[in-house]
């Protein structure tokens, strides 16, 4: 990813930042610092759609990215009462892709996964000196002798599109070759919309720890909005707020979808 593009996903997280119906989420970050560098640090978040996923991931890149200077702003929010915070704060190279951006109406497969290994090479190559020698993706990280943060949003658009159907399994092991098992991740935090095994029956990406919809009690309470997201400030500034689709989940586990609805304050 371009600094320029950084940039603009930073810029993207700040109007997010501005928004009046702005949650504060920070403290998922408190959560995935505990697990850098440790056994548990490939995290994938399975939710359908309209759930949040990628704008937690803005919040992900924001804080941990060298590219931008975010304190400010996260000094603002509940992550900076946490004692991780300063340790890993814009402290990391972060490497983001969005699958569901990538050109696929145009390109065959090869084109597909050129199109993604030929701009990590640029990038990669365009910060760190001599590393146009190594041959492949996961040799030019490795000769960095760099940690970084892995940011996977919609890993398995391919899959819900029923894309590249013949070569699907090729996907999953370049997946495995750039993440499995390589020193050179601090963290991989992957979004999906189905569970993992319901694209891979094999140990491509066993690695995983998968947290869906049903089974999530770690990160659940950052995903999709609950009443008692809003505080008394908003629902008093604002007693109609209109949600494009606003999830509500019951504390018994019922999950309730409203479509096109207001969510509108108790009498």
């Amino acid at each position: 990813m371009t600094n320029k593009e950084i940039s603009l996903k930073y810029l993207m997280f700040i109007l997010r930042f501005n928004d009046f119906h702005n949650l504060d989420k920070s403290m998922i970050i408190d959560l995935l610092n505990a697990r850098i560098s440790t056994s548990r640090k490939y995290i994938c978040i399975t939710r359908p759609r309209r759930f949040g996923k990628s704008e937690i991931t803005y919040l992900i890149e924001s804080y941990y990215s060298k590219a931008v200077n975010s304190k400010a702003i996260f000094d603002s929010l509940s992550i900076s009462n946490a004692p991780s915070y300063e340790k890993y704060l814009n402290k990391y190279n972060v490497i983001k892709i969005d699958f569901s951006t990538l050109d696929t109406l145009n390109l065959n497969f090869k084109q597909y996964l050129n199109a993604i290994t030929s701009q990590l090479a640029s990038e990669l190559e365009k910060h760190y000196t001599g590393l146009e020698k190594y041959p492949d993706i996961a040799s030019k990280l490795l000769a960095t002798k760099d940690k970084f943060i892995f940011i996977f949003d919609e890993w398995d658009f391919i899959f819900n599109k029923g894309l590249y159907p013949e070569n699907q399994e090729s996907f999953l092991e370049f997946l495995r070759i750039l993440l499995k098992g390589r020193s050179y991740v601090a963290l991989c935090y992957m979004t999906g919309i189905l569970p993992i095994k319901k694209h891979s029956s094999g140990s491509a990406l066993n690695m995983f720890q998968e947290f869906t919809l049903l089974t999530d009690n770690i990160f659940g309470n950052y995903f999709g909005f609950t009443e008692g997201c809003f505080t008394a400030k908003q629902k008093q500034q604002n007693k109609h707020i209109f949600l494009y689709c606003c999830y509500f989940i019951h504390k018994m586990g019922i999950l309730y979808v409203r479509r096109y609805k207001e969510y509108k304050e108790k009498d």
